[in-house]
């Protein structure tokens, strides 16, 4: 059975989630969100294959690349359809907004699961200690595997925000989602940068222009996801001054090569 997940990711967290699925699901095959709004063609699910959407958690929402990718999603011809989040809290999953999004696209969301990875918003709190990062990534890999066993069997399972989940929610997402495209204005250089452009290249939406004298600026359609500054090499970016003093992260698995693939660039290329 056909199992197709697409993912969008920032840090690495819902990337190492799909593969630790793919690696235990058999016939499983990977697919960057980035990479098919790059290319804007409509997305058909093949006949009756699982088709599973994983992404991170954004004010307890979806983010804005994912709610556009179900715009060129065509699901009608899906056999099952799933979502699972990462987030680094403890409110769940949106499923109501992706569900939504999944009947329009021509199929029910027949399952969703949220499973914690570490948290990494570090313009609101600091990462983890690298003790807790490494047990929350390992319980992960423990509700990766029943989750596995139940999208081999087509289980149906619902899950939504706890309480306080829908109410922060209702005050936090929408002001947060819209100022999102803009968000790259935050980004603070520091002298301490070498010119690599690798926050270019992570970008997953290419957001970010090269200057003269490898100085650079943010446009205007930002996803907010960070790759910029968690992957930076010298720690060159801030975020409006907030981060300055914390640790950034990444998955310890996630590489630049991984971020540059997302798009669907070669690791030996540059954008131009």
């Amino acid at each position: 059975m056909k199992t197709i997940l697409y993912y969008f990711t920032g840090t690495g967290n819902s990337l190492a989630v799909a593969k630790a699925i793919a690696d235990r699901l058999a016939d499983t095959e990977l697919v960057p969100i980035p990479m098919l709004m790059l290319k804007g063609e409509t997305v058909h699910a093949p006949k009756d294959a699982n088709i599973g959407i994983v992404y991170p958690l954004y004010a307890l929402g979806l983010p804005n690349i994912v709610v556009n990718f179900f715009k060129i999603l065509d699901l009608k011809e899906a056999g099952y359809v799933f979502s699972i989040v990462t987030e680094g809290g403890k409110f769940g999953s949106p499923t109501k907004q992706i569900a939504a999004l999944a009947k329009q696209s021509g199929h029910d969301l027949n399952a969703a699961w949220w499973i914690r990875m570490p948290d990494n918003y570090i313009p609101m709190s600091a990462p983890p200690a690298k003790p807790e990062q490494k047990a929350i990534r390992e319980d992960a890999l423990r509700k990766v595997a029943v989750l596995v066993d139940a999208v081999s069997k087509r289980q149906p399972r619902p899950i939504d925000l706890t309480i306080p989940g829908k109410l922060l929610k209702f005050v936090m997402y929408k002001p947060f989602i819209n100022r999102i495209p803009k968000f790259g204005k935050k980004f603070v250089v520091s002298p301490s940068c070498n010119g690599c452009l690798i926050c270019r290249d992570v970008c997953p939406v290419n957001n970010i222009e090269a200057l003269q004298k490898g100085k650079k600026q943010w446009l205007d359609h930002c996803e907010g996801c960070l790759a910029c500054l968690q992957f930076c090499p010298v720690e060159a970016i801030s975020c409006g001054g907030k981060s300055d003093d914390r640790p950034r992260y990444h998955h310890p698995n996630a590489t630049v090569a991984d971020m540059k693939a997302q798009k669907g660039m070669k690791d030996d290329e540059s954008k131009q």
